[in-house]
């Protein structure tokens, strides 16, 4: 993961990786280019259309790699359902993992034995899936003006997660309320990794996940396009949808959606597929 890096030196590295383009249109892949934090110098870009591409290729490694580390969790979880469905025992260290998820994603049932494992296991389907890079990437632009909030040049903090009752994060400086702080987090990679769990696991995104299970049960690509409506609770402001999907049309960010992290150049660069073509083939990364 790179630290302390400039603008210059990120663009170099960019075009190292055959990835001078902040959308990747022709191959569908995504270098595992990894920043800690937005280049020092990236605040002093002056042209807004420049500075907000090369704020979408910054997020849009640390958004797969999130999604990647997401499924591997669904796939673990899955490999239990089908033990579990098939009759067998499950293995204490299984039934330990099912506990430890159920408190990461907020689940609880009182039941015991079997009907406890069901539970388990059902309502952890809807929550361990992936969430789109295009949601993770429009709403972090929409929350911090495009890296030019204070908050994450302070404390990384891409979606303004607030601490209620705790003064140890950023001072919000609202004048009405003094009883939150906005949360730090060590790199932006981890400010991410905690509002997606936020949205996997918090009564607000109830429809999202619905919908998200909707889509994969039908085997269509989960993209952020479909699932924007389901934000409403997110934001007070009264437009917020329309801008979430505007910024995802605009920027084209579907892309990113349907594209996979990789973390060697191919020999070959893969000739070019228009992105219709790859919905109609089916694209397995999002299904498992």
């Amino acid at each position: 993961m790179f630290e302390n890096i400039s603008v210059s030196e990120l663009q170099k590295t960019f075009v190292k990786n055959n990835s001078n383009y902040f959308i990747p249109r022709d191959n569908w892949e995504v270098p595992a280019i990894f920043l800690k934090q937005f280049p020092q110098d990236f605040y002093q870009i002056s042209d807004e259309n420049r500075r907000n591409e090369l704020f979408i290729q910054i997020l849009a490694p640390l958004a797969l790699k999130l999604n990647n580390e997401i499924l591997a969790e669904r796939k673990e979880l899955e490999k239990i359902e089908t033990d579990f469905k098939n009759g067998k025992d499950l293995a204490s260290k299984q039934e330990t993992w099912l506990d430890i998820k159920a408190k990461k994603y907020d689940v609880f049932t009182r039941l015991q034995g079997k009907q406890k494992t069901d539970v388990l296991i059902f309502k952890l389907k809807e929550k361990i899936d992936i969430i789109p890079p295009s949601i993770l990437i429009a709403i972090a632009g929409i929350e911090t003006d495009w890296g030019q909030s204070r908050f994450v040049k302070e404390g990384n903090a891409l979606y303004k997660e607030v601490s209620w009752n705790d003064r140890s994060g950023m001072d919000p400086n609202d004048p009405k309320d003094s009883t939150y702080s906005i949360k730090k987090f060590s790199s932006l990679y981890e400010a991410m990794k905690s509002f997606a769990l936020k949205i996997n696991s918090g009564i607000n995104y109830t429809d999202m996940r619905t919908l998200r299970a909707n889509l994969r049960s039908r085997h269509k690509i989960i993209e952020g396009r479909s699932l924007a409506s389901s934000f409403v609770l997110y934001s007070p402001q009264n437009n917020f949808i329309g801008l979430l999907d505007y910024t995802i049309t605009f920027y084209e960010l579907i892309h990113i959606d349907a594209s996979k992290l990789i973390y060697q150049l191919p020999l070959k660069k893969p000739a070019r597929q228009e992105l219709s073509q790859k919905i109609n083939e089916g694209i397995d990364k999002n299904i498992i």
